[in-house]
């Protein structure tokens, strides 16, 4: 089961003691498998037990990117490689790769993890969803793509690229979710213009954008060509992928959810349909125009 509205709405106390009792898990765990963690908890005189409050969380020492990268690929596993059944990493343009294992049990959480998350953004079993991201080490794709299936909606992989043939499929396989960064859906709503094809010539009913950051400016573009606040997905592949937080649109109406989760399995949302239906925005302040036809 990946939905329990109770959970969702738990009171903060409730909330507090499952965070504590999952942090300290985390902190054994990576202290007693990670020799880097070991070692640096070490340093700063501080043990796991040492945690006995959300408050001791400002005594640990913070994981740096250069701190992911002096680590190449596998030095920060917490489990040997016979129970990793799945490898990403990022692109690395900026130095090396930040390389993140799956195990069966974290590939189950990650599939809940975005099974809510398009659940919150009012997807269910009778959607058709296209995926408009890069298949590939990248996790946005995966992440998705087993998300939708976990709630049993149709999938479509369309990958990225070819926004003609994008279009071709939208139109022929009738799909009612789309799953892009928001770069590209702008590109997408730019090239219906331009084709000529209205709106009305879609079953489009939802989308979800986002793995990267985007400007006031674009949500503005993307509003205008869709007709529609868009939505924001951002995440990392530290953090289960994508998912750590989102907003979606459906029509002029739009939901919200914010998802946080840790790199061995736990997770927390906090919905807004506890907060009356409060409208979330988490989109960048800047965003390169990134394209591809």
């Amino acid at each position: 089961m990946y939905w329990e509205p109770d959970k969702e709405c738990m009171d903060r106390e409730e909330l507090e003691q499952i965070q504590l009792e999952r942090l300290q898990a985390t902190l054994n765990r990576v202290y007693a498998h990670v020799p880097f963690y070991r070692k640096r908890f070490d340093a700063m005189g501080i043990s796991p037990e040492d945690v006995t409050s959300l408050a001791d969380l400002s005594r640990l020492p913070f994981t740096t990117k250069e701190d992911l990268r002096d680590n190449y690929p596998y030095g920060l596993f917490a489990v040997p490689m016979r129970e990793v059944v799945r490898i990403h990493a990022s692109s690395g343009t900026t130095g090396a790769p930040t390389v993140v294992g799956y195990t069966r049990n974290d590939i189950r959480t990650w599939s809940n993890l975005v099974a809510r998350l398009l659940t919150m953004g009012g997807v269910t079993k009778d959607d058709v969803i296209q995926i408009a991201f890069g298949y590939g080490l990248f996790t946005g794709a995966f992440g998705l793509h087993y998300g939708a299936e976990r709630i049993g909606a149709s999938v479509i992989p369309a990958s990225s690229g070819n926004t003609a043939r994008q279009i071709k499929i939208m139109q022929d396989f009738k799909t009612t979710a789309l799953v892009s960064t928001p770069s590209y859906a702008l590109l997408i709503g730019e090239t219906l213009r331009e084709m000529g094809i209205p709106l009305s010539a879609l079953s489009l009913k939802w989308g979800l954008f986002g793995a990267e950051p985007w400007s006031a400016a674009m949500r503005e573009e993307i509003e205008d060509i869709w007709g529609s606040s868009p939505p924001t997905t951002t995440g990392c592949p530290r953090s289960s992928g994508p998912a750590c937080r989102a907003s979606a649109w459906s029509g002029t109406a739009c939901t919200s959810a914010r998802t946080t989760s840790s790199q061995r399995g736990w997770t927390r949302r906090r919905s807004s349909r506890c907060r009356r239906g409060r409208q979330g925005n988490w989109s960048s302040p800047r965003s390169p125009r990134r394209r591809s036809r």
